[in-house]
């Protein structure tokens, strides 16, 4: 009778054991079949990852492309539409087909995708994440999302990715680049007094009103460039008007004219319809033949992005002050920023479409150009 109790409790025993080694094996699964570490993300959460993270949902809009300046473009699970539809990342690199693209527009998220992407990780802004936490159990780790940016605060995102996919020294080689960049432009602008600096209007959408105010990433490079944000007064950092991005608000055609710019940047149409346009005959940047279109590349560069921090000031620069920046091909400077953060070798006609804005990318998933 003992030795029969005794068999009973050892089968017992050994099936507790293997529910146990059960339990325990799946719950290691979850965090990524092995070692695990403590990640911190921008707002100072913490959260358990897998050590080497593999399959990682990118749903920040203008971030993805952070993963190629990273060398980081294999640990992706997911995307978002926008970088996925993105004519020059297809070019570049034609699997980004294959992933799935949950996220269109912020707080627009297809959840049933991003749980069949299976991603260790999420990293998105505050409003996405939140959405991904209350309708997965997906591990999410924030950025700071704000229209605000500062140069030092892009720095520290590149960082935390940097720490996120181990790439950290390809995210100090992106923020080396910068700084280069950045030391440049303000050595020949800096010395530009206020009155003589160039006044330039963001005359965005169809309409060419919206634009983006004195609280947002934008002041910063325009500043940078040596010129003077004509919408500087207004605040648009934390506004969202109507269906506009957040950061962006429409003014009056009558502001417009009372700040009379000296250089109009567009995003819709071509500058030869704004020169034929009779509303717009007055300003000085249509007498003076001032209107440019504002180049596109991975992103629109009218963003917060690791790209047009580089390359939009320096652009800026060179179409105000031509004669300071006489020695600058911007060709040139474009196929190095490509090639020596993205390891990418773009052509002479690839360089010349981002400038020209030829390049095309929707929120939708639908490619389409402006």
């Amino acid at each position: 009778m003992k030795s029969a109790i005794a068999r009973i409790l050892t089968v017992v025993g050994w099936a507790g054991f293997l529910v146990l080694a059960s339990v325990t094996y799946q719950s290691h699964t979850v965090f990524g079949q092995g070692k695990t570490r403590t990640f911190t993300d921008m707002l100072g959460r913490k959260l358990v990852v897998p050590e080497l993270l593999t399959r990682v949902a990118l749903l920040g809009g203008p971030t993805g492309q952070v993963a190629y300046i990273l060398g980081a473009r294999n640990q992706l699970c997911a995307v978002t539409k926008s970088l996925k539809s993105s004519e020059l990342i297809r070019m570049m690199d034609p699997t980004v087909k294959d992933l799935v693209a949950p996220r269109s527009t912020s707080g627009q998220i297809n959840v049933e995708e991003l749980i069949v992407a299976d991603p260790q990780l999420v990293i998105a802004g505050d409003l996405d994440g939140s959405i991904v936490e209350k309708k997965t159990r997906i591990p999410v780790a924030y950025l700071k999302s704000t229209m605000n940016q500062s140069y030092d605060l892009l720095k520290e995102e590149i960082r935390f990715y940097g720490r996120a996919f181990h790439k950290e020294a390809r995210a100090e080689n992106y923020i080396q680049y910068l700084q280069r960049t950045v030391d440049l432009v303000q050595s020949r602008t800096k010395d530009i007094p206020r009155n003589k600096r160039k006044v330039v209007f963001n005359g965005y959408s169809s309409n060419r009103l919206v634009t983006l105010g004195g609280d947002t990433f934008m002041q910063r490079q325009i500043e940078l460039a040596g010129c003077r944000n004509a919408a500087e007064r207004i605040l648009t950092s934390g506004t969202r008007e109507g269906g506009l991005h957040t950061g962006l608000a429409e003014v009056s055609m009558e502001k417009v004219l009372e700040w009379n710019p000296d250089m109009l940047i567009i995003d819709f149409g071509s500058p030869a319809e704004v020169y034929d346009s009779p509303k717009w005959k007055s300003i000085n940047a249509v007498k003076n033949k001032k209107v440019f279109k504002q180049p596109i590349g991975i992103f629109i560069w009218d963003r917060p992005t690791a790209e047009s921090a580089v390359l939009h000031p320096l652009w800026l620069a060179k179409m105000a002050y031509p004669d300071r920046f006489a020695d600058i091909d911007l060709v040139r400077e474009i196929k190095k920023f490509y090639r020596e953060t993205m390891s990418f070798d773009l052509t002479d006609e690839h360089a010349e479409a981002i400038l020209a804005a030829k390049y095309t990318l929707s929120f939708s998933g639908q490619g389409s150009g402006k």
